[in-house]
């Protein structure tokens, strides 16, 4: 896997995770968390069969903690997110 490549293979969902942290890792290109966040907020609310199946799963406009079952949603809709790999290890 090369830096900020999509994790495909192996990619595992271990537990929750703050939704400004998994917005970065699917907007890595923004220039904050918030962005981020914005921007992962409308496309969910854009997208009605995402957001009904992220709602089924207690997802809300506020929500800060996102579910394994609501990541592996957003996975099977968009994919397994960008994550940027330390070059110095």
């Amino acid at each position: 896997m090369n830096n900020n490549e999509p994790a495909v293979e192996h990619y595992s969902i271990n537990g929750f995770k703050y939704f400004s942290e998994l917005a970065k890792e699917y907007f890595p290109d923004l220039a904050n968390a918030s962005s981020a966040s914005k921007k992962m907020r409308k496309r969910i609310k854009a997208d009605k069969t995402l957001n009904e199946q992220l709602a089924a799963a207690y997802y809300t406009c506020q929500t800060i903690d996102i579910s394994p079952e609501m990541q592996l949603i957003l996975y099977r809709h968009w994919g397994p997110p960008h994550i940027d790999l330390p070059t110095n290890v």
